[in-house]
């Protein structure tokens, strides 16, 4: 491991008693923040244990794709969540989401937001940043990845993501980011048990950039989305009329 004494302009201890977390790690190269932070969990580390990195060699995203994550480009981190029942885990994918088109907007004010099922999150239509959660039968990590600077991007990537410093118009500090996540996230994580209701649904339903498309499900279905349920599902309108709940897989916009 290489881990950093120095990480944007002041030590991890200095952060670790800013962001109030138990236990901050800062890599400077790590193969998945993710396996780190899993590594902690199963070790009986506290609930918020952080690992950020500067680099990821083995990033990943959903269903073991490629996560790239150049040094210094973005924000790469994992948190151990809080004690969560199982089956209550399906919403922890959605409820970081939140947590990341709300920390993002703090960061870079101007900016709008988005959630595409089951966990991208995106701005203008371009994806911005991922969730990817991951644990055994007793832990859970959330790893999240959010593009800051534009070399965070592969040539030719331009129409499908973007780096937040575009539509911010100017630099992201990445420790801002960071900060404003993680006290996102110890709100939204703590009530894990519960469903999406009241206010926290309705902010999803504006979030939801599906809402309303022609969609088609890697799990067959074709139809209209027609939200996120309470329990994190999707729901697609058929062609009979029935809403089908989707609880996995990816979903595309069909064009046309």
């Amino acid at each position: 491991m290489s881990l950093l004494d120095l990480w944007e302009g002041d030590s991890p201890s200095a952060w670790r008693a800013r962001w109030q977390v138990p236990r901050l790690e800062v890599h400077g190269l790590i193969g998945s923040t993710n396996d780190r932070a899993r590594d902690l969990a199963e070790a009986g580390t506290d609930p918020f244990t952080l690992v950020i990195a500067e680099e990821q060699t083995a990033g990943r995203g959903r269903e073991g794709r490629r996560w790239e994550s150049p040094p210094g480009s973005g924000l790469w981190m994992s948190v151990v969540a809080p004690p969560i029942e199982a089956s209550a885990r399906p919403l922890l994918p959605i409820r970081a989401g939140l947590a990341t088109c709300r920390a993002v907007e703090s960061a870079a004010p101007g900016v709008r937001a988005g959630i595409k099922w089951p966990n991208d999150i995106l701005i203008g239509g371009r994806k911005v940043g991922g969730i990817l959660c991951e644990g055994g039968p007793s832990t859970v990590v959330i790893g999240i990845g959010v593009n800051v600077r534009s070399d965070a991007l592969r040539p030719g990537l331009a129409g499908t993501a973007v780096a937040l410093e575009e539509p911010a118009e100017g630099p992201v500090d990445r420790a801002v980011l960071a900060e404003l996540l993680m006290t996102e996230l110890r709100q939204l994580l703590t009530p894990a048990s519960l469903g999406l209701d009241g206010e926290l649904a309705r902010e999803l339903e504006a979030r939801d950039v599906l809402r309303g498309h022609l969609v088609v499900a890697e799990t067959g279905e074709t139809g209209i989305a027609r939200g996120i349920g309470r329990y994190g599902a999707l729901g697609i309108e058929v062609a009979s009329g029935e809403v089908r709940r989707v609880r996995s897989g990816g979903v595309r916009i069909q064009e046309g």
